[in-house]
């Protein structure tokens, strides 16, 4: 979004919030008004007292939110919950929500199109919609949407309050067709008006366009960071480490990733098959996420102890890097044989498209049906049809071992073209071009995802 900001320049007005102290002394400095020069457009931040950010953003958006998106209630045997968490969304999540619809009143023209993005603002629009009702009106959700299941755990009233303050919107954004259906599915349980052929809801005597936006990567920059020294020297530690056959996994240390039980399924995979130990090289270039919610870090322990595991039956069959270093990364996608990409539920996941864009090896891909990058790549990956199926992910990945050099060929030809067809750029002028259409016919150009 920066570059089609930056295109549009001052016509456009970014719009965030001052999320540490240093942030909000900026604020009370004037630093904001110095960014415009500097970026190519203004940038706006709303200065939110500490006490009720962290409670929005770590107890209702990444707790109580990021749960329910990713279906994570069983996995974490989370119990539901109750007035606690009620009381920090209206406290604080409705809060900042407001506070954000209000700066869109306070700077924007009522002719302007509003972009929303992601979770942690879902009940801004319908805020705003009721303060302008002719407002045309976006919001982009970049994870997963697990559904009515994942809602059901959630107070009565923030299910059906995030459900319809996103209905506050002209246009809906998702990923992929998954969510989209999804959502619909939230839609119907709570007695809402839905047309699946054409992707629009009625609520309240007003539409709700519905569309999939799959976010592609910017394959050009990532290479020319990649053919920087620090990547190659990583590349070249890799390939120099002995073992024939290199898999990869990059990811964040976090429990919708799937993590555990791909190390499991590695563990099970050298246990029944004797001439791959030795042979094979798992390398885990990981990073921690979210340590100060107690359900993150017993998951990066709980990593840890996988790794044990294995490489205790196995010795150094997995090395695992736990400190976040975009340079080993990026040399470790370049080289690998096998990749693995088993989330439980993901927005995209943009891994599984930077790596088949970088690697020079014909590397075959491991994804599960859990990814939102299935829906565009799962045809020429290896399959996992279910990631909570830890044998299914050891057949997936012996098959991805033992692939022939032909048939890794093909595949991997197919990955690429997929990583290199769109451009971020592509990505948010579809979803601007559909905001203009609506704004002046009514209805969007890009076609239901059904």
């Amino acid at each position: 979004m920066h570059h089609v900001a930056r295109r549009i320049g001052d016509k456009a007005i970014w719009i965030a919030a001052a999320t540490s102290n240093t942030d909000r002394e900026a604020v009370a400095a004037g630093a904001a008004d110095g960014l415009a020069s500097r970026l190519g457009y203004p940038v706006y931040l709303l200065d939110i007292d500490p006490a009720t950010y962290s409670e929005y953003y770590n107890v209702v958006s990444n707790r109580m939110l990021w749960f329910a998106n990713h279906c994570l209630w069983s996995e974490l045997d989370i119990d539901p919950f109750g007035e606690e968490e009620l009381a920090a969304w209206r406290r604080s999540y409705e809060k900042v929500n407001k506070r954000f619809a209000a700066a869109v009143q306070e700077i924007a023209d009522p002719s302007a199109l509003v972009l929303f993005q992601d979770y942690h603002l879902s009940t801004a629009p319908m805020h705003l919609r009721r303060a302008r009702p002719d407002q045309v009106i976006f919001h982009f959700t970049h994870s997963s949407f697990c559904g009515p299941e994942g809602l059901e755990p959630l107070p009565e009233e923030v299910a059906r309050g995030v459900v319809e303050g996103l209905l506050g919107t002209d246009l809906l954004g998702f990923h992929v067709k998954r969510w989209v259906h999804n959502f619909l599915d939230s839609c119907e349980s709570l007695g809402f008006k839905v047309d699946r052929s054409d992707g629009l809801i009625e609520f309240d005597g007003r539409r709700t366009w519905i569309r999939s936006y799959p976010i592609p990567i910017d394959a050009p920059a990532l290479l020319k960071r990649a053919a920087r020294k620090p990547s190659q020297r990583w590349a070249e530690h890799f390939e120099t480490a002995g073992q024939e056959v290199l898999l990869v996994r990059a990811d964040r240390t976090e429990p919708s990733k799937n993590i555990v039980r791909g190390f499991e399924a590695f563990g099970l995979l050298l246990d029944r098959r004797p001439d791959l130990r030795g042979k094979v090289r798992f390398v885990a270039c990981l990073y921690p996420s979210r340590e100060s919610m107690p359900e993150y870090r017993d998951y990066g322990q709980a990593v840890e102890e996988a790794v044990e595991s294995v490489n205790r039956r196995h010795p150094e069959a997995i090395e695992l890097f736990m400190k976040d270093d975009y340079d080993r990364t990026l040399g470790a996608l370049m080289i690998y044989d096998a990749l693995l990409v088993n989330p439980l539920m993901d927005g995209m996941n943009l891994v599984a498209k930077e790596g088949t864009a970088l690697n020079t090896r014909d590397g075959a891909l491991v994804l599960s049906a859990g990814a939102g990058a299935f829906e565009q790549l799962g045809e020429k990956s290896v399959r996992i049809e279910d990631p909570w199926d830890v044998a299914a992910t050891v057949d997936a990945l012996e098959r991805a071992i033992d692939m022939p050099d032909s048939e890794r060929r093909e595949r991997a030809a197919g990955l690429k073209a997929v990583a290199h067809d769109r451009t971020p750029e592509d990505w948010i002028n579809a979803q601007i071009e559909d905001l203009t259409s609506i704004q002046e016919s009514g209805t969007p150009v890009t076609a239901p995802p059904f």
